[in-house]
């Protein structure tokens, strides 16, 4: 029996080892990748000449080829895009659960092409019931051409897997956006719900980097750089947020935050804003907690714009802050035209039943003015080191 079992875990471990050459291989090149997808049938898409399931026609844009594909396999199917630069034309439209994969998210690069129409490059059908779609180890630079690098909506309640859309994002790079870099939403109530950001990250969006609008959502290990409109807009309810950080962001007409939380119930665990034209964090959201974060020299820092250079700005009650907020020597967003932060913390309208416990750095060089602006209701505590 034992020499039995031990051929057995031996013929496991060689299928293990096969199986991943035949996923692994795709990711090494189109030579690679033809070889692979004979393999393991999976079917992929890559330039004229690879050998790919189907291939690019440069005139007409990639879209043609990868749309093509994702309706011949439908729904819960998965394509493949080899590694390379390809100009798209129009939207990319995910099916019903279905997975859009690259080789990673700086090999294959989705860019938007002279001439470009229909809102976002990767979206959904309109009025779309569709649900838990996919989109990993992919690029997408809207090249100041496409609103969004990915928007996903949801106009009714799916028939299957109801009533939670859930989408999945993970290792998906998006940059030079018109309007929000991702988006999650849609007029279903809660939109995506119970959607997942993994290790995604977005650059120079020309609204927010991250708007999310749907509700029960876990964000893990995104990073916004830029971001007109502000970093990461938390806007659906109940979302659980970990490990991100936004820096430079918040240049639109109104100076933005690296973090807006106007979901009620959100939490908030060990993100960081740093040198920002705008708060670091504005919480709006009834019933949220933000833990371990801190604000590095965020704000615009120009006297008159206190509002607008705070590390927490605050203007709801039953809120719970735990973190650090200073100004650092030097800081400051300052090839945005922002000096940082003038307080710690901004309490604007009397809020009430909040528990505030922040350290600020003893050294408080300009334009640093104090450590709390504003006053909270008698049913809270409030306690600013620095």
């Amino acid at each position: 029996m034992q020499e039995k079992n031990t051929g057995r875990r031996a013929l496991l471990r060689g299928t293990a080892v096969a199986a991943t050459a035949a996923v692994a291989a795709p990711f090494v090149g189109a030579a690679s990748a033809a070889e692979a997808a004979a393999t393991s049938g999976l079917p992929w898409v890559g330039p004229a000449g690879s050998g790919a399931t189907w291939e690019v026609n440069t005139t007409t844009g990639a879209q043609g080829a990868i749309n093509t594909a994702l309706n011949a396999v439908g729904p819960q199917g998965a394509v493949f895009v080899a590694a390379g630069t390809y100009y798209v034309k129009a939207p990319i439209v995910l099916l019903d659960k279905q997975t859009l994969v690259g080789a990673g998210p700086l090999s294959t690069l989705l860019k938007a092409a002279s001439g470009f129409t229909g809102g976002a490059m990767v979206t959904t059908q309109a009025t779309s019931n569709n649900a838990r779609m996919c989109v990993r180890d992919i690029g997408l630079d809207g090249a100041g051409l496409a609103e969004n690098g990915v928007n996903l909506e949801i106009a009714t309640k799916p028939a299957p897997y109801a009533p939670d859309p859930a989408p999945w994002l993970c290792r998906v790079f998006v940059a030079n956006t018109t309007s929000d870099g991702i988006y999650l939403g849609g007029s279903y109530v809660g939109g995506q719900r119970e959607f997942k950001l993994t290790d995604c990250r977005v650059e120079k969006a020309g609204g927010w980097a991250y708007n999310l609008q749907s509700s029960d959502g876990f964000v893990s290990g995104c990073s916004a750089q830029g971001g007109a409109s502000g970093g990461f807009l938390v806007g659906g309810g109940n979302i659980k947020m970990w490990g991100c950080k936004a820096y430079g962001t918040g240049t639109g007409p109104t100076p933005g935050p690296a973090f807006k939380v106007a979901s009620s119930r959100a939490t908030i665990v060990g993100c960081e804003a740093q040198d920002t034209y705008g708060c670091g964090f504005e919480v709006s959201g009834r019933g949220s907690t933000l833990s371990g974060c801190t604000a590095d020299s965020t704000g615009v820092g120009t006297a008159g714009y206190d509002r607008y250079s705070a590390g927490f700005y605050v203007d709801t009650s039953v809120v719970n802050i735990e973190g650090c907020s200073y100004q650092r020597s030097g800081g400051g967003a300052s090839w945005l035209g922002a000096n940082g932060m003038r307080w710690a913390l901004y309490l604007d309208g009397n809020p009430d039943y909040m528990s505030v416990r922040l350290v600020s750095d003893g050294n408080r060089p300009a334009p640093f003015q104090g450590t709390v602006f504003g006053t909270a209701g008698s049913h809270s505590s409030i306690s600013v080191l620095g």
